[in-house]
């Protein structure tokens, strides 16, 4: 019996800066924490949901044709039309044709309300349904990674920007300080001695 894996996409950004996303897996059912990524947007400026859902996408699956690695059974977006469109593009662009692709329709108080497939056909999902229940998990999941490593990339980028404008402060120290050091607030606190 082959394990059936899927890959489930997010994006996140505050008004197109610090544009990351994250791609969560899971194998059976359960997280394979070994098999997630993050990406840094490195193509797209501002907030352009649907351009970096391609470079991602593109970015994952040229990977897993050039490596010979374990394509999923199933991609989900974390989002609707939009995103289902942009990855199928992605898909086609690639010559993939063996992967399912769906996107999850959130409702307005930003909760899982129906699964739109690829022709963007929306299919309500019963609300007390393990389905439901797996899907608002790992779409929680894949949210709560996208947001962590958003966090890290604002901070290093607020923090990293300051730390330009201090005389003397070359690429190197600045590399130290921010390895060292959580917050700016952490740096103007420290003693001569800790920096």
């Amino acid at each position: 019996k082959y394990p059936k894996v899927i890959e489930l996409f997010d994006n996140s950004n505050i008004m197109g800066t610090s544009s990351v996303s994250a791609m969560v897996t899971y194998i059976d059912g359960l997280p394979s924490y070994k098999d997630y990524r993050k990406y840094k947007i490195k193509t797209i400026d501002g907030a352009d949901d649907y351009h970096t859902m391609q470079e991602v996408t593109e970015r994952r699956y040229s990977r897993v044709l050039k490596d010979n690695l374990r394509k999923p059974n199933l991609i989900i977006a974390d989002g609707g039309k939009t995103q289902v469109k942009a990855i199928k593009e992605v898909l086609d662009k690639l010559g993939i044709t063996d992967i399912n692709l769906m996107g999850l329709v959130k409702d307005d108080k930003h909760r899982t309300r129906a699964i739109v497939d690829i022709n963007g056909k929306e299919i309500p999902i019963d609300k007390k349904s393990n389905l439901f229940l797996l899907l608002e998990a790992m779409q929680n999941e894949v949210h709560r990674f996208a947001i962590t490593f958003f966090k890290k990339v604002h901070t290093e980028s607020a923090l990293s920007s300051k730390l330009d404008n201090i005389e003397g402060i070359g690429k190197e120290r600045k590399k130290k300080l921010l390895e060292h050091f959580d917050s700016l607030e952490e740096i103007k606190n420290a003693s001569i001695e800790e920096l």
